[in-house]
């Protein structure tokens, strides 16, 4: 990652490019007409959104890039995204039936040609009606609400998106690094949702800024929450809230505020030259380690078990030993070593049993390092959920309904995303998003009817 002064002066990080393997149109079409077109379709089958890939894939093959999109569009508010960001080898290309053969189509990279093609185009179904069917704020612009604004702005709702951040997209904007996602992807989808009528609210945070009471002062008809689980866990280990200690996602929104020209490289906690110990084997952890490295850290990823069990998606495992980073398996945290700030982290040698139980060993050892991070997970903000006033686990994730999907303990409530399903993938929180707002507008739907039955019922009476 080279380095660059932005246009307000504060040095920034030039956004590397993603797709340097990327199709060409007569290569992506080629791509197109290896897929069999199977009756029964595995691909469609391993795909969170049931996306349907044979025909989408089917129209490309014959050069129809609208009638491909329209396809992407039926299931997917985020193709461009997703097809760059879903673990697709977990999903529909490792259900794709030439995968046996190793030679999977490539799914994702068809997706977001596709994608890319009709938005840089401006042909995308993108367009706006009148917004006659109510009010809905939308707080959070995350996946789950940037796929639930633009499932009710096309169902002819006026949306308002509360975001508490300076930019849009949560976790797709600080919580990916640029390396994976350019930042340039989610501006784009912001643009299409304002073409589609929705309005943005920044530096607005919902039981601070805003309430819940307010919103429905201001004729809301319903309020989706998709806020996301941010707070972090702490290590859980002896002495780590040690000067060094550092969260992954603190680490990685700090990096991106830098990289967007809100922050300075020099105030990030990892720095050239740092030694950098990562605690945790997930995309998250191994986002923060990538990043490290491209900051000029050397960096260790220590991991209690084995490289099979890493819960990370197995290309994002070996991009990062391509980078660089090294890994210390069978290694569990014990100890942050240090008195005064981070000198390494204490650890305690595992062994495997025949049934595959993980033990210790009672063998300890340390690895230098200055820096430590931590990427064991997150969970929500209980200061927001106390705000919303909803029933919620007493981890702080909230409970909605089944009829009508998404609606919380508070009627005309609703939420989903992380801050429902506890922290999972863009397109879960994508899916979840979309049948919320799906939810929503049959709540809203049957709320009108019964007040105009109610209003017929009062006019009835009176000329009785």
């Amino acid at each position: 990652m080279t380095q660059r002064t932005n246009k307000t002066g504060i040095l920034a990080f030039e956004q590397e490019p993603l797709e340097s393997n990327d199709y060409t149109m007569q290569e992506a079409i080629k791509e197109a007409r290896r897929c069999l077109q199977c009756a029964v379709p595995q691909c469609r089958r391993g795909c969170p959104v049931k996306n349907e890939i044979p025909q989408f894939i089917h129209e490309l093959a014959l050069g129809n890039f609208g009638a491909a999109a329209n396809y992407i569009a039926n299931n997917s508010d985020l193709p461009a995204i997703c097809g760059r960001v879903c673990p697709w080898e977990k999903q529909c290309e490792g259900s794709c039936i030439l995968e046996k053969k190793g030679k999977h189509i490539e799914i994702g990279k068809l997706e977001r040609f596709v994608a890319d093609t009709v938005m840089d185009a401006g042909v995308f179904p993108c367009t706006s009606g009148m917004k006659a069917n109510g009010k809905v704020a939308v707080i959070g612009s995350g996946p789950a609400g940037i796929t639930a604004a633009y499932e009710l702005a096309r169902r002819n709702y006026e949306v308002t998106v509360f975001e508490s951040d300076s930019e849009p997209g949560g976790m797709l904007m600080f919580g990916i690094p640029a390396f994976r996602l350019h930042k340039n992807y989610i501006y784009r989808e912001i643009d299409c949702l304002q073409k589609l009528g929705v309005c943005f609210q920044y530096n607005v945070k919902i039981g601070q800024q805003k309430s819940i009471e307010d919103l429905f002062a201001e004729h809301f008809e319903a309020i989706f929450v998709g806020i996301g689980a941010s707070a972090a866990w702490s290590l859980g280990v002896d002495n780590d809230t040690l000067p060094g200690v550092v969260d992954a996602q603190i680490f990685l929104h700090q990096v991106q505020q830098v990289q967007i020209g809100k922050g300075d490289i020099t105030q990030l906690p990892i720095q050239a030259g740092d030694s950098v110990i990562v605690v945790g084997a997930g995309n998250v952890a191994i986002d923060a380690a990538r990043t490290a490295v491209r900051l000029g850290a050397d960096v260790t990823i220590v991991y209690r078990r084995a490289e099979h069990h890493m819960k990370c998606l197995p290309s994002e495992y070996q991009a990062a030993k391509n980078d660089g980073v090294k890994f210390k398996f069978y290694s569990a945290p014990r100890a942050v070593v240090g008195a005064t700030c981070v000198e390494g982290l204490q650890y305690e040698k595992q062994k495997i049993l025949e049934d595959a139980t993980m033990v210790p060993t009672g063998e300890f050892g340390v690895v230098p390092a200055n820096k430590i991070i931590a990427a064991i997970g997150n969970r929500p903000e209980m200061d927001c959920i106390n705000a919303l006033q909803v029933n919620a686990s007493n981890e702080g994730y909230i409970s909605i309904t089944e009829k009508p999907y998404g609606m919380t303990s508070r009627v005309g409530v609703f939420a989903a995303g992380d801050i429902v399903h506890k922290p999972a993938t863009v397109v879960l929180a994508m899916r979840e998003g979309k049948k919320t707002a799906i939810g929503i507008d049959r709540y809203i739907q049957a709320k009108h009817l019964l007040e105009g039955i109610k209003q017929f019922s009062n006019i009835s009476h009176l000329t009785d």
